[in-house]
């Protein structure tokens, strides 16, 4: 008779991620032949990572030994077992899809039977909390994961004027010092918001944006421009985007500013401010991790790739015949972007994948005078 295990599994793709993988988060509920939990038992386990498909290539294979807890639970790092065969650093994860294929052997050997391939995929917990029913109150298995997710914490110490982040992975307490205008006895706590275990907040008396980046456990900062001339000092507005990343516009020295999560940096856009209006700014649009804007005076519109973590431009034509300055409309979807340049009759996309603009040509009615812009939609892909 043929023995069945099976494993409960939870992947948690964000947990160790750098630049390079070098691992993610595994947690599984171990069962033998029976249905049964395997209790502080030792077992082995075998994983491999499939290109494309769940027969696809295997492209690296690793062992690991683990002894469950009282309730069957164990965790493990993937990419940071015993190497088979393949080199995890060098798994090309932009290419085509992954595949996890996991083995076992409930009794520590190395007679291992597979217990499933699973598409490899960034799970939110709430999803994977779900179907494993977590919610319940007498749960000891949901608390027992629940306690393995990380959680930063912030607060403000308005009269030492400092901003306090905890690190949940390295367990510290880091602070940043912010300024307070004493000559006009205003005592203004920043506020701070967060985005994906980062935190971020404005100095508008040292005029200075500030980023706790969880990655490196360091606060960095980017200075921004205000209008002595006018005595304008409005502070910029933050924007938070997926993935830790953050944008704002400094419309007095005509820039965007974008903080990168995974490189630590700060890069920066220039915009043609129209100086005749006082240094209007353009309108960002968001999509994923990556940002773009349109820059009408240039006649560009320009994107922020995250993966790249590099601008890209496009240039756009307007209406000069009939002094008409009609602005695209770019719209955003899963890190791409998109607009119409109607006067060049071209539909331009941004490819987040490539980190090039596109072009294709439309067709127009001359004969009826028909210009009107084809409508565009989108369909995304895993």
């Amino acid at each position: 008779m043929k023995k069945i295990y099976s494993l409960l599994a939870a992947i948690f793709t964000t947990a160790l991620f750098a630049q390079v993988p070098n691992g993610f988060a595994y947690q599984a509920v171990a069962f033998n032949s029976s249905g049964n939990p395997v209790v502080n038992g030792p077992i082995s386990l075998k994983i491999s990572i499939l290109d494309n498909s769940a027969t696809g290539t295997n492209l690296y294979t690793e062992t690991h030994s683990k002894t469950t807890n009282s309730k069957g639970l164990i965790n493990l790092n993937i990419g940071q077992g015993t190497p088979v065969s393949g080199v995890f650093s060098g798994i090309n994860w932009t290419a085509n899809s992954k595949f996890v294929k996991v083995e076992m052997d409930a009794a520590g050997g190395s007679n291992y039977t597979n217990v499933g391939v699973n598409q490899l995929m960034s799970v939110p917990y709430a999803y994977v909390a779900k179907k494993m029913d977590l919610s319940s109150s007498d749960s000891s298995l949901g608390a027992d994961l629940i306690e393995n997710k990380s959680v930063n914490y912030v607060f403000t110490d308005k009269y030492d004027r400092k901003v306090y982040a905890f690190n949940s992975n390295t367990g510290t307490w880091v602070s940043q010092i912010y300024n307070v205008n004493y000559a006009n006895n205003n005592y203004a706590v920043p506020d701070v918001t967060s985005t994906n275990g980062n935190f971020m907040f404005i100095d508008k008396y040292d005029r200075k944006v500030y980023v706790f980046n969880a990655r490196t456990g360091a606060w960095v900062s980017q200075i921004y421009h205000i209008n002595y001339l006018n005595s304008n000092f409005s502070t910029p507005a933050l924007v938070p985007l997926s993935n830790g990343n953050l944008m704002f516009a400094d419309k007095y020295d005509h820039k965007m500013y974008v903080f990168n999560y995974v490189s630590g940096n700060w890069s920066s856009q220039v915009f043609n401010g129209n100086y005749n209006s006082n240094g209007s700014t353009p309108v960002a649009v968001t999509s994923g991790s990556n940002v773009a804007f349109v820059d009408k005076y240039d006649h560009r519109v320009s994107v922020f790739n995250a993966k790249t973590m590099t601008w890209a431009s496009q240039v756009f034509n307007i209406n000069y015949y009939n002094n008409n300055m009609i602005i695209p409309d770019v719209t955003g979807s899963n890190g791409n972007f998109i607009f119409t340049d109607k006067y060049d009759r071209k539909v331009y996309v941004f490819n987040s994948k490539t980190g090039t603009w596109t072009g294709q040509v439309y067709n127009v009615n001359y004969l009826n005078n028909n210009f009107s812009v084809p409508a565009t939609s989108s369909s995304e892909t895993n």
